[in-house]
């Protein structure tokens, strides 16, 4: 996380780039690979579970790929059908220029959070959630963060970190992940290209049903939005 002070000038923009830019390429790249995006989302049952224009996840059930214990006691057998969350790319607060400063951390920090709650209050009447042990997601990370790291900021988010096991198929779908990472960031956020890392690993990011209800549902300590009258949870502010 940047450690700079938050300037009135923000370093960053919410949202897709603007309609009236002047960027050629940007605009290209932006109509290619979310036109590619929304087919891989339709073919892989991607949905969006909220209309809220600050939500930064979508969701999936899938088959587990894996058996997978988890630390709160919850055991997913291989198979089993669980949930799969996916960045809503087009939601995520974008970079300038230059570069990340403190408000962009809080404020992807804030809306990430948000977007927990959501899910949580989705996951407590959705029939098609409610019956899911986990939700699962693929970190793809820069190799010199490591595992030891990415398990911390997980922890503090009730995500547990599991790294995969290397194997000849996994390193292709961890060069193919690479390459949709470098897309969409090219696409959706481009000012964070010059950043960006080829050679990054994947691990997996696992937080149990009864811990996202516990932690981001109607009951947890502090909840900063209610429910409206369909069961979602309003807007919360920027």
């Amino acid at each position: 996380m940047a450690s700079e002070a938050v300037s009135q000038q923000h370093a960053f923009e919410a949202g897709r780039l603007d309609a009236g830019s002047d960027n050629w390429g940007d605009r290209f790249w932006e109509a290619l690979i979310g036109a590619v995006d929304s087919r891989l989302r339709a073919y892989y049952g991607i949905k969006e579970f909220t209309e809220d224009p600050r939500c930064v996840l979508r969701a999936a059930t899938i088959p587990a790929p894996a058996a997978a214990a988890l630390s709160d006691g919850t055991v997913i057998e291989a198979g089993a059908l669980i949930g799969e969350l996916h960045l809503w790319n087009e939601h995520l607060p974008r970079y300038a220029k230059v570069g990340p400063d403190l408000g962009w951390a809080c404020t992807a920090r804030r809306r990430f959070i948000h977007s927990m709650r959501l899910l949580a209050a989705r996951a407590e009447y959705d029939p098609e959630l409610r019956q899911v042990p986990a939700f699962r997601a693929e970190a793809m990370l820069a190799t010199r963060l490591g595992l030891t790291q990415l398990e911390r900021l997980a922890g503090r988010l009730g995500f547990e970190a599991i790294a995969i096991a290397p194997t000849t198929l996994g390193a292709l779908h961890t060069l193919g992940a690479s390459l949709n990472v470098w897309c969409l960031t090219r696409a959706f956020n481009p000012g964070a290209l010059p950043r960006q890392r080829w050679r990054r690993e994947r691990h997996e990011l696992w937080i149990s049903r009864a811990e996202l209800i516990a932690r981001y549902g109607r009951g947890a300590a502090n909840p900063r939005a209610g429910l409206d009258s369909a069961g979602r949870r309003a807007a919360a502010p920027t």
